[in-house]
Protein backbone atom coordinates (compact mmCIF):
# COMPACT_ATOMS: atom_id res chain seq x y z
CA UNK A 1 0.00 0.00 0.00
CA UNK A 2 1.26 3.47 -0.82
CA UNK A 3 2.79 5.29 2.15
CA UNK A 4 1.96 8.85 1.08
CA UNK A 5 -1.42 10.53 1.05
CA UNK A 6 -2.58 13.85 -0.43
CA UNK A 7 -5.54 16.18 0.07
CA UNK A 8 -6.98 18.40 -2.63
CA UNK A 9 -7.38 22.07 -1.68
CA UNK A 10 -10.64 22.15 -3.63
CA UNK A 11 -12.01 19.81 -0.97
CA UNK A 12 -10.34 20.79 2.31
CA UNK A 13 -10.32 24.57 1.74
CA UNK A 14 -13.90 24.83 0.52
CA UNK A 15 -16.46 26.78 2.57
CA UNK A 16 -18.44 23.57 2.93
CA UNK A 17 -15.50 21.82 4.58
CA UNK A 18 -14.56 24.84 6.70
CA UNK A 19 -18.06 24.87 8.20
CA UNK A 20 -17.49 21.41 9.71
CA UNK A 21 -16.68 21.07 13.43
CA UNK A 22 -12.93 20.77 14.08
CA UNK A 23 -13.29 17.20 15.34
CA UNK A 24 -14.96 16.18 12.07
CA UNK A 25 -12.17 17.84 10.09
CA UNK A 26 -9.58 15.92 12.12
CA UNK A 27 -11.46 12.68 11.49
CA UNK A 28 -11.45 13.37 7.73
CA UNK A 29 -7.68 13.82 7.66
CA UNK A 30 -7.05 10.75 9.82
CA UNK A 31 -9.35 8.65 7.64
CA UNK A 32 -7.44 9.87 4.59
CA UNK A 33 -4.15 8.79 6.14
CA UNK A 34 -5.38 5.34 7.19
CA UNK A 35 -7.41 4.45 4.07
CA UNK A 36 -6.24 1.81 1.61
CA UNK A 37 -5.32 2.61 -1.99
CA UNK A 38 -8.97 2.76 -3.04
CA UNK A 39 -10.07 5.00 -0.16
CA UNK A 40 -11.64 2.38 2.13
CA UNK A 41 -11.03 2.44 5.88
CA UNK A 42 -12.34 0.77 9.03
CA UNK A 43 -14.15 3.30 11.27
CA UNK A 44 -14.11 0.95 14.27
CA UNK A 45 -10.32 0.79 14.27
CA UNK A 46 -9.95 4.54 13.74
CA UNK A 47 -12.42 5.30 16.51
CA UNK A 48 -10.56 3.12 18.99
CA UNK A 49 -7.20 4.61 18.00
CA UNK A 50 -8.17 8.29 18.09
CA UNK A 51 -11.36 8.51 20.16
CA UNK A 52 -13.61 10.06 17.53
CA UNK A 53 -17.32 10.10 18.40
CA UNK A 54 -20.30 8.75 16.48
CA UNK A 55 -21.39 12.34 15.86
CA UNK A 56 -18.16 13.04 13.98
CA UNK A 57 -18.96 10.17 11.63
CA UNK A 58 -22.63 11.13 11.29
CA UNK A 59 -21.74 14.66 10.23
CA UNK A 60 -19.31 13.49 7.54
CA UNK A 61 -21.81 10.92 6.28
CA UNK A 62 -24.62 13.52 6.22
CA UNK A 63 -22.39 15.95 4.32
CA UNK A 64 -21.41 13.16 1.89
CA UNK A 65 -17.70 13.08 2.72
CA UNK A 66 -17.97 9.38 3.70
CA UNK A 67 -20.09 6.57 2.25
CA UNK A 68 -20.80 3.77 4.78
CA UNK A 69 -21.50 0.10 3.98
CA UNK A 70 -23.33 -2.65 5.82
CA UNK A 71 -20.04 -4.53 6.25
CA UNK A 72 -18.85 -1.76 8.58
CA UNK A 73 -16.28 -0.15 6.29
CA UNK A 74 -16.51 3.31 4.80
CA UNK A 75 -15.04 4.96 1.74
CA UNK A 76 -13.91 8.56 1.30
CA UNK A 77 -16.11 10.15 -1.34
CA UNK A 78 -13.43 12.46 -2.77
CA UNK A 79 -10.66 9.87 -2.57
CA UNK A 80 -9.67 9.95 -6.24
CA UNK A 81 -9.84 13.75 -6.26
CA UNK A 82 -7.41 13.84 -3.34
CA UNK A 83 -5.12 11.02 -4.48
CA UNK A 84 -3.86 9.85 -7.82
CA UNK A 85 -1.86 6.64 -7.67
CA UNK A 86 -0.01 4.91 -10.47
CA UNK A 87 -1.84 1.68 -11.24
CA UNK A 88 1.48 -0.17 -10.90
CA UNK A 89 1.78 0.97 -7.28
CA UNK A 90 -1.79 0.27 -6.16
CA UNK A 91 -2.42 -2.54 -3.71
CA UNK A 92 -5.93 -3.66 -4.55
CA UNK A 93 -8.53 -3.24 -1.82
CA UNK A 94 -9.98 -6.24 -0.03
CA UNK A 95 -13.42 -4.62 -0.20
CA UNK A 96 -14.17 -5.62 -3.79
CA UNK A 97 -17.91 -6.08 -3.24
CA UNK A 98 -18.22 -2.56 -1.87
CA UNK A 99 -16.04 -1.16 -4.65
CA UNK A 100 -18.33 -2.74 -7.23
CA UNK A 101 -21.26 -0.76 -5.77
CA UNK A 102 -19.52 2.51 -6.58
CA UNK A 103 -19.04 4.58 -9.69
CA UNK A 104 -16.77 7.58 -10.26
CA UNK A 105 -18.15 10.88 -11.51
CA UNK A 106 -15.72 13.79 -11.77
CA UNK A 107 -13.20 11.97 -9.58
CA UNK A 108 -15.82 11.44 -6.89
CA UNK A 109 -17.30 8.19 -5.63
CA UNK A 110 -21.06 7.76 -5.88
CA UNK A 111 -23.26 4.75 -5.29
CA UNK A 112 -24.19 2.98 -8.50
CA UNK A 113 -27.98 2.81 -8.44
CA UNK A 114 -28.07 0.04 -11.05
CA UNK A 115 -25.90 -2.16 -8.85
CA UNK A 116 -27.87 -1.30 -5.74
CA UNK A 117 -31.10 -2.36 -7.40
CA UNK A 118 -29.83 -5.94 -7.38
CA UNK A 119 -28.02 -5.76 -4.05
CA UNK A 120 -29.13 -5.76 -0.46
CA UNK A 121 -29.39 -2.15 0.79
CA UNK A 122 -26.14 -1.42 2.53
CA UNK A 123 -26.76 1.98 4.04
CA UNK A 124 -29.53 1.27 6.54
CA UNK A 125 -27.38 1.00 9.63
CA UNK A 126 -23.73 0.64 10.58
CA UNK A 127 -22.47 -0.29 14.02
CA UNK A 128 -19.19 0.41 15.68
CA UNK A 129 -18.45 -1.76 18.72
CA UNK A 130 -15.93 -0.65 21.31
CA UNK A 131 -14.17 -3.03 23.70
CA UNK A 132 -13.22 -1.61 27.06
CA UNK A 133 -10.79 -4.02 28.74
CA UNK A 134 -10.47 -1.77 31.76
CA UNK A 135 -14.22 -1.84 32.40
CA UNK A 136 -14.57 -5.48 31.26
CA UNK A 137 -17.63 -4.76 29.19
CA UNK A 138 -18.66 -4.12 25.58
CA UNK A 139 -20.12 -0.78 24.62
CA UNK A 140 -22.14 -0.72 21.42
CA UNK A 141 -22.72 2.48 19.56
CA UNK A 142 -24.33 3.03 16.18
CA UNK A 143 -23.57 5.20 13.22
CA UNK A 144 -26.68 5.60 11.13
CA UNK A 145 -27.04 6.94 7.65
CA UNK A 146 -30.76 7.39 7.04
CA UNK A 147 -31.94 8.34 3.59
CA UNK A 148 -32.58 11.83 4.92
CA UNK A 149 -30.87 13.16 8.03
CA UNK A 150 -32.38 15.86 10.23
CA UNK A 151 -29.82 18.28 8.79
CA UNK A 152 -30.74 17.46 5.20
CA UNK A 153 -34.44 17.64 6.10
CA UNK A 154 -34.06 21.10 7.61
CA UNK A 155 -32.17 22.39 4.58
CA UNK A 156 -34.77 20.91 2.21
CA UNK A 157 -37.75 22.32 4.14
CA UNK A 158 -36.50 25.55 5.76
CA UNK A 159 -33.16 26.57 4.26
CA UNK A 160 -29.41 26.32 4.70
CA UNK A 161 -27.80 25.85 8.11
CA UNK A 162 -24.93 27.97 9.36
CA UNK A 163 -22.11 26.29 11.24
CA UNK A 164 -23.48 27.53 14.58
CA UNK A 165 -27.00 26.35 13.75
CA UNK A 166 -25.68 22.97 12.63
CA UNK A 167 -23.90 22.45 15.96
CA UNK A 168 -26.91 23.61 17.99
CA UNK A 169 -29.23 21.28 16.09
CA UNK A 170 -26.74 18.47 16.58
CA UNK A 171 -26.79 19.11 20.35
CA UNK A 172 -30.58 18.80 20.43
CA UNK A 173 -30.32 15.50 18.53
CA UNK A 174 -28.46 14.05 21.53
CA UNK A 175 -31.54 14.32 23.78
CA UNK A 176 -34.43 14.46 21.29
CA UNK A 177 -35.24 11.82 18.68
CA UNK A 178 -34.95 12.47 14.94
CA UNK A 179 -38.72 11.98 14.68
CA UNK A 180 -39.31 14.76 17.20
CA UNK A 181 -36.95 17.15 15.42
CA UNK A 182 -38.51 16.44 12.02
CA UNK A 183 -41.96 17.05 13.54
CA UNK A 184 -40.70 20.37 14.96
CA UNK A 185 -39.32 21.34 11.53
CA UNK A 186 -42.75 20.64 10.03
CA UNK A 187 -44.42 22.77 12.71
CA UNK A 188 -42.01 25.59 11.93
CA UNK A 189 -42.80 25.36 8.22
CA UNK A 190 -46.56 25.15 8.84
CA UNK A 191 -46.37 28.29 10.99
CA UNK A 192 -44.75 30.11 8.10
CA UNK A 193 -41.81 31.01 10.33
CA UNK A 194 -38.95 29.58 8.25
CA UNK A 195 -36.65 30.53 11.10
CA UNK A 196 -34.11 28.48 13.02
CA UNK A 197 -34.89 30.52 16.15
CA UNK A 198 -38.54 29.48 15.92
CA UNK A 199 -37.51 25.82 15.60
CA UNK A 200 -35.06 26.13 18.47
CA UNK A 201 -37.77 27.59 20.73
CA UNK A 202 -39.86 24.46 20.14
CA UNK A 203 -36.96 22.08 20.74
CA UNK A 204 -35.83 23.97 23.83
CA UNK A 205 -39.32 23.74 25.34
CA UNK A 206 -39.50 19.98 24.71
CA UNK A 207 -36.05 19.49 26.18
CA UNK A 208 -36.95 21.45 29.31
CA UNK A 209 -40.08 19.34 29.70
CA UNK A 210 -37.85 16.25 29.37
CA UNK A 211 -39.84 14.80 26.49
CA UNK A 212 -38.20 11.60 25.26
CA UNK A 213 -40.24 10.55 22.23
CA UNK A 214 -42.79 11.80 19.71
CA UNK A 215 -45.56 10.31 21.87
CA UNK A 216 -44.74 12.81 24.63
CA UNK A 217 -45.17 15.64 22.13
CA UNK A 218 -48.44 14.37 20.64
CA UNK A 219 -49.92 13.69 24.09
CA UNK A 220 -48.91 17.08 25.46
CA UNK A 221 -51.80 18.42 27.57
CA UNK A 222 -53.49 21.42 26.03
CA UNK A 223 -53.48 24.63 27.98
CA UNK A 224 -56.80 25.78 29.40
CA UNK A 225 -57.77 29.02 27.72
CA UNK A 226 -59.83 31.40 29.86
CA UNK A 227 -62.21 33.56 27.92
CA UNK A 228 -62.72 36.00 30.80
CA UNK A 229 -59.74 37.86 32.32
CA UNK A 230 -59.44 38.05 36.08
CA UNK A 231 -60.13 41.76 36.20
CA UNK A 232 -63.47 41.14 34.43
CA UNK A 233 -64.63 38.68 37.12
CA UNK A 234 -64.01 40.97 40.09
CA UNK A 235 -67.02 42.24 41.99
CA UNK A 236 -68.26 45.55 40.71
CA UNK A 237 -68.63 48.29 43.29
CA UNK A 238 -68.35 51.64 41.66
CA UNK A 239 -69.96 54.77 42.90
CA UNK A 240 -70.04 56.07 39.33
CA UNK A 241 -72.38 53.27 38.24
CA UNK A 242 -76.03 52.89 39.07
CA UNK A 243 -77.32 49.72 40.66
CA UNK A 244 -79.10 48.87 37.45
CA UNK A 245 -75.86 49.18 35.44
CA UNK A 246 -74.01 47.00 37.95
CA UNK A 247 -76.68 44.29 37.71
CA UNK A 248 -76.52 44.42 33.92
CA UNK A 249 -72.75 43.93 33.83
CA UNK A 250 -72.91 41.15 36.42
CA UNK A 251 -75.43 39.33 34.27
CA UNK A 252 -73.09 39.70 31.30
CA UNK A 253 -70.26 38.19 33.34
CA UNK A 254 -72.38 35.18 34.27
CA UNK A 255 -73.40 34.59 30.67
CA UNK A 256 -69.78 34.71 29.49
CA UNK A 257 -68.82 32.12 32.14
CA UNK A 258 -71.38 29.75 30.64
CA UNK A 259 -69.72 30.10 27.21
CA UNK A 260 -66.21 29.54 28.60
CA UNK A 261 -64.30 27.13 26.36
CA UNK A 262 -61.40 25.15 27.81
Amino acid sequence: MAQKRMFDKRVVESDRFMDLPNSSKALYFMAGMSADDRGFFQPKRLQKMCGFTDDDYKILIAKQYFIPFESGVMVITDWTKNNWLDSRRITETEYIDELNLLKKINDKYELNCECLANAKPMLSQNRIEENSIEENRIVESSIEAPATTIFDYYENVIGSLSRSQYERLNNYSKTLTDEMIIYAIDKTKDAGANSFNYLEAILKAWKQKEYKCIGDVLNEPKKCVKTTPEWFEKEIHSETMTREEQDEIQALIESVKEWNIT
